[in-house]
């Protein structure tokens, strides 16, 4: 099937929209110095409170398995991102934790993400559409 023929649905568009974007904060974070990050770290990062979050709260916050979770809290704990404490309120639970040097790639990325967002809604608006994406997608899925 030639790509003229292939059907292109707005869902593959969006997937491949967010791994570009994604990408890029990869490629900005890497050269800020976290050159040890990468595109399967955001989950994580995009799902953490500032004050810590249980393992099956990131895990269903980022549609994935406890195990992949785990795995992948594991990976950022050896890396110095995060540490696991227990949870203030049920010492039973242990809460994952952002460490200084996890606060710091998380500062920068928000700044990164922003930069990021300028830049496509500018490419939007040179296209000759004025509209406030973040907030059609927030209504089109129900998040306000």
């Amino acid at each position: 099937m030639s790509d003229r023929s292939r059907v292109v649905t707005l869902v593959s568009l969006f997937r491949q929209t967010s791994r570009v974007m994604v990408d890029e904060l990869v490629e900005r974070m890497r050269a800020g110095g976290y050159e040890d990050t990468t595109a399967a770290h955001h989950p994580l990062f995009e799902n953490i409170d500032p004050g810590g979050t249980r393992l099956t709260v990131l895990a269903a916050r980022a549609g994935m398995t406890h195990q992949s979770m785990g795995e992948l809290v594991g990976a950022l704990e050896q890396r110095g991102y995060v540490e696991r404490r227990a949870d203030p309120s049920d010492g039973r639970v242990r809460l994952v934790v952002l460490t200084a040097k996890g606060r710091g790639a998380v500062r920068l990325a928000v700044k990164e993400i922003a930069a990021i967002e300028a830049g496509w809604l500018e490419q939007v608006g040179a296209a000759g559409f004025e509209l406030d994406v973040r907030a059609l997608l927030r209504a089109g899925l129900h998040l306000d």
